[in-house]
């Protein structure tokens, strides 16, 4: 009895002394972290945190190692730091990824909301003109979980940090759209047959080969490397949508630089603060059909969706396993339905004259965003590539085209002229409307996307050939009040939209342009695109490169009936007219 108290007491004290030793291990830290005194005089008072701060922030009982990794038995700073996971800063030349202390005007900084522009708020400042502005050095940054060398996501370390706590989102996200960039996979080169040419361009790196085969001009892996790097920028890891840095407030300890939240908010989704990356990317700067608007659209100021105005986050309409147990962690339904909240009006529009016109071809107006876009030559973060993306074409167009989809439903598009140039070949792609996705596709796989093929178009002074498209995103965000009935019955069933715009990207000084969009019976035009200033052309361009419809002109056509059938029955369209007409004196419910 005694020798097994003795063998007790000896396994207690062994225990006693391995959780010491582990909690060292752990607070070693927070030796320097959680001492303010120590903090300040070293210079970096902003980065004192206790352990019961960032666990209050986190609502998670994780410890510093358990997120940041790191070597926490080293007592010198370099050594406790080695493998340490941190923030990066990805500077504009050359998009490195570095560390705040590698910037040329280095300013350390603890990470939390900064100014009144939501889009840029947690992006590093600088005082121009007295005014404090994102610092032009960083063109954004990357949470912990992003690997430095490509910017994309980084599973290996996420398999370590969330995933030793959260195994089985981890795995489930590496299935999903979302966590393997599925849809930007899809184009591997810019001819491709099933899914088309596309703004967002093509997956540079695995595409390579097929790429450069097609390409009149140099096309080199450096700058192959350099277009995907800017590519992954946009792709998500776990902390893109769960990590929500707040500025510190003494009245609520859980905001702060280590602030989590479950529920992603809207913001979360357009980038949270780092710039137009993730969805304010397509819907806001690409679409013009976004959902927050304000400060991410462009033109700026843009009204948002009546429902972002309301309060709804992304995630009331669109499923997430949260609704929808049969999805992974981190999928999300592309397809939102309407009827969730609006049944009635639904059931209603069922057995109307508009029964095949979706509700965003009425409620959606004013779409924003690129007017135009042109890939070609150039340079991508200091570097020289026939691809560089020429988007800044931003305007206007008051009401979408409506087009009718693969069901027969009318829906609402903003076509615009697209082009890639030095092209040698067509890749057999065929003039005329066409899908990205085919119908039959389960919803979390399709979109309703269309494009309309031009040609491989020659006559430039150089970069000939131009390989041609109209871009006809589908628009499904800033839902608002109906569009007049005049808007969409003409008397011929013409549907005309006068478009102006500005450009502001490289290649020239800003300048205004317009262009006329036409869809009749004969087909789907884009005409008079031209310059309504003078087009300052800046030394190293030529104006072919950013601006192909100034040789081009009216090329970008194609032919199919794109007309609103005309109405027959003018008596009962005259009477829903004087009924919308009184809905809009009255505010009384259209759809009953």
């Amino acid at each position: 009895m005694k020798k097994y108290l003795i063998f007790t007491f000896a396994l207690g004290i062994i225990a006693l002394l391995t959780i010491s030793s582990e909690t060292i291990a752990v607070d070693s830290c927070l030796e320097c972290h959680s001492n303010s005194a120590k903090m300040k005089e070293i210079g970096f008072p902003q980065f004192t945190v206790t352990n019961e701060d960032a666990q209050k922030q986190a609502k998670m009982p994780a410890s510093c190692t358990d997120c940041h990794l790191g070597n926490p038995s080293d007592q010198t700073k370099d050594g406790a730091h080695k493998g340490l996971l941190r923030l990066y800063y990805v500077k504009s030349k050359g998009l490195q990824a570095v560390t705040r202390d590698k910037l040329e005007k280095y300013k350390p900084e603890s990470i939390e909301p900064r100014g009144k522009n939501p889009v840029v708020e947690l992006l590093p400042k600088v005082e121009k003109d007295g005014k404090s502005v994102k610092d032009p050095e960083v063109a954004t940054i990357l949470f912990h979980d992003k690997n430095p060398e490509d910017l994309s996501f980084n599973y290996p370390v996420q398999e370590k940090t969330c995933g030793a706590c959260h195994p089985k989102q981890v795995k489930e996200l590496r299935k999903t759209a979302m966590g393997h960039n599925a849809k930007q996979m899809l184009y591997r080169t810019w001819t491709d047959k099933k899914v088309g040419p596309h703004n967002c361009g093509v997956w540079f790196v695995d595409g390579y080969d097929e790429i450069a085969k097609n390409t009149k001009v140099p096309f080199t892996k450096e700058m192959s490397a350099i277009n995907q790097k800017a590519c992954n920028i946009c792709h998500v890891g776990c902390l893109d949508c769960h990590y929500a840095p707040k500025k510190k407030d003494p009245s609520d300890p859980t905001l702060g630089s280590h602030t989590f939240t479950k529920n992603v908010s809207a913001q979360s989704c357009y980038g949270g603060g780092r710039g137009s990356v993730c969805h304010a990317g397509p819907e806001d700067r690409r679409r013009g059909a976004g959902y927050i608007g304000g400060h991410y659209s462009n033109p700026t100021g843009a009204t948002p969706d009546i429902h972002y105005s309301k309060g709804l986050l992304c995630t009331d309409c669109h499923d997430t396993p949260a609704k929808d147990k049969k999805l992974l962690h981190g999928q999300v339904k592309r397809q939102a339905s309407c009827s969730k909240c609006h049944d009635s009006a639904v059931k209603s529009v069922a057995k109307s004259v508009h029964r095949k016109v979706s509700c965003e071809a009425c409620h959606v107006q004013d779409v924003g965003a690129y007017t135009g876009t042109f890939w070609g030559p150039g340079k991508m973060a200091g570097i020289k590539t026939p691809f560089f993306k020429y988007k800044e074409y931003y305007g206007i167009m008051r009401e979408p085209i409506l087009i009718k989809d693969q069901k027969g439903r009318w829906i609402p598009v903003k076509p615009y002229a697209m082009a890639v140039m030095n092209q040698k070949a067509d890749g057999g792609l065929k003039p005329g409307l066409a899908w990205r996705f085919p119908k039959n596709l389960p919803d979390l796989e399709r979109t309703d996307d269309a494009y309309a093929f031009v040609g491989l178009l020659s006559g430039l002074p150089a970069n000939d050939n131009a390989l041609a498209w109209i871009q006809m995103d589908k628009m499904s965000h800033k839902y608002g009040k109906a569009r007049k009935c005049e808007s969409c019955h003409t008397k011929d069933g013409e549907q005309r939209q006068d478009v102006s715009w500005k450009y502001a990207d490289a290649g020239a000084e800003p300048f205004e342009g317009k262009h006329t969009v036409i869809a009749n019976k004969n087909g789907l035009f884009i005409k008079d695109m031209q310059a309504t200033t003078e087009i300052k052309v800046k030394e190293g361009w030529k104006i072919e490169d950013f601006a192909p419809w100034y040789y081009l002109k009216d090329k970008w056509q194609v032919k199919g009936n794109f007309s609103i059938p005309t109405i027959k029955k003018k008596a009962v369209y005259g009477k829903e007219q004087s009924r919308y007409e009184n809905v809009i004196k009255t505010g009384e419910a259209y759809h009953k």
